[in-house]
């Protein structure tokens, strides 16, 4: 069958022929959650876990990317298999960083065969170009991610949650503490749908002060010395460019958000990562300043800069599925209109009101786009 770009596209895969055919066309499915009885969750070590499960051969392991280019758990869970020598192993984390390098060794070996990703950058993505994976790499998006989970189109084993700080019965949260990361949003379809639950913590504590993953859903913990970096969430997508073009691009921008009508009161606005896409950001800051406009919300990866624009009481609220960076994590505890919602709640083609259809502007980058607006 043929995509909306008369590319030929895999058997068992469905074609995009369009956001709107997908939604007429396609019922909302929900396999029922997956809830624990376990009590006694706390294992000593990762090589523990994968003896008690079992993790073998074949099966699908899933992990989310919160931590972005400073995440350890995925690696951790690497050098087990590794060591292990399985092989035939299907990845489903929600994003791969150049951090993530480990894994080449892992696709070339076919110790991981298959790989579903919403982003790659870094190693892992020069490995995949070059024909190294066995089985077609599949990308999805963000919303389109949960919604794969939650039908049971993508059947995931066990989910290794990183969690910067959880109880002893797996409550937890990702604002407090050493590896404090913000929002999890990207992992909670993953909680609530995956046949066994790990949460990796570094930090173990007796009651936790917000329970963003709930223990009803764990099945295990495993406290390491350490889930990754905080640091390694800000990378050169989270901070604005300094590029002149790019700069222009972004106060070009900015003027025709304006004179298209938008900035007014109620505005609802999003920015995803890129330096130019955070610089259209302050060119709006700049406008809704001068004109005094309070805007709904903003949504996203909450950055820095959407943060300030909060505080000045430009946006009433913030949605976060994910922080962009150490100010967004900070204000993300603080700040009790900035709010967390899943990936799902963000951009789920089948929710009965994503955020993401309540948008007036989202500026997002793209590497390359075409006249038809490809």
């Amino acid at each position: 069958m043929k995509n909306s770009l008369g590319r030929f596209v895999p058997e068992g895969f469905i074609p995009f022929k369009g956001a709107d055919t997908l939604i007429k066309n396609m019922k909302r499915v929900l396999v029922p959650e997956v809830t624990t009885r376990e009590t006694d969750k706390v294992i000593r070590t990762l090589s523990d876990l994968f003896d008690l499960i079992p993790i073998t051969d074949g099966m699908t392991l899933s992990f989310h990317h919160h931590l972005r280019n400073g995440d350890g758990v995925l690696n951790m869970v690497l050098s087990e298999i590794k060591k292990r020598k399985l092989k035939n192993m299907t990845l489903a984390p929600s994003a791969i960083f150049p951090i993530h390098g480990p894994l080449v060794e892992l696709i070339k070996n076919q110790n991981v065969t298959s790989i579903y990703t919403n982003y790659i950058n870094g190693p892992v993505a020069d490995c995949i170009t070059q024909g190294y994976l066995k089985y077609p790499l599949v990308m999805d998006t963000h919303g389109g991610r949960p919604r794969a989970i939650e039908s049971g189109e993508l059947k995931i084993d066990v989910a290794f949650i990183a969690v910067p700080t959880s109880d002893h019965l797996g409550n937890g949260n990702g604002i407090d503490e050493l590896s404090a990361c913000g929002a999890l949003g990207y992992a909670i379809s993953d909680l609530q749908y995956a046949k066994k639950k790990v949460v990796v913590t570094d930090h173990l504590v007796d009651h936790v002060s917000l329970a963003e993953i709930e223990e009803r859903y764990v099945d295990y913990i495993v406290k390491v010395n350490q889930i990754g970096d905080a640091k390694g969430i800000v990378s050169g997508t989270t901070k604005p460019t300094r590029d002149p073009v790019q700069l222009k691009i972004a106060k070009d921008t900015a003027q025709l958000i304006d004179e298209l009508g938008f900035i007014k009161d109620g505005l609802s606005f999003q920015t995803g990562a890129g330096g130019t896409s955070i610089a259209v950001a302050l060119e709006v800051q700049k406008r809704m300043t001068e004109k005094k406009i309070k805007g709904s919300f903003a949504s996203g990866g909450i950055t820095s800069f959407l943060v300030e624009m909060h505080e000045k009481g430009l946006f009433e609220k913030l949605y976060d599925v994910q922080c962009f960076d150490l100010d967004a994590v900070k204000s993300y505890k603080k700040n009790p209109k900035h709010l967390p919602m899943s990936a799902s709640e963000y951009g789920n083609p089948l929710e009965v009101n994503p955020i993401v259809n309540n948008l007036d502007v989202v500026i997002l980058g793209a590497t390359e786009i075409d006249t038809k607006l490809n």
